[in-house]
């Protein structure tokens, strides 16, 4: 099971989301995916995974570790409105079908 740290939580009120700066230790398991690292900061701040949009990624070659930038809105309107339509994609808060549709 890999093991998150949290080394940076920041409180955006303007925005409504916090923002966490991480490092995700794993050793003999491949690379978490960014579903499971969803789980993990949902698991460890309490929150909905719905709501965890996962930024960034950042992983040394040869090193179990990740290190990473995440943020966890309030609701889903707060994320609909404030994140980019290329994150909402990755982080499955929209899908290709619907973007299609409201064109």
């Amino acid at each position: 099971m890999p093991e998150l740290k949290i080394e940076n939580e920041k409180e955006n009120k303007l925005l409504h989301r916090k923002e966490l700066q991480y490092r995700i230790t794993f050793k003999n398991e491949p690379t978490p995916s960014r579903e499971k690292i969803k789980e993990l900061i949902a698991k460890n701040s309490g929150s909905n995974k719905e709501l965890v949009v996962v930024d960034r990624n950042l992983q040394e070659t040869g090193l179990n570790e990740v290190k990473g930038y995440s943020k966890i809105y309030k609701d889903k309107e707060s994320a609909m409105l404030y994140e980019p339509d290329y994150e909402l994609l990755r982080n499955g808060l929209k899908s290709k079908e619907g973007e299609e549709g409201a064109q």
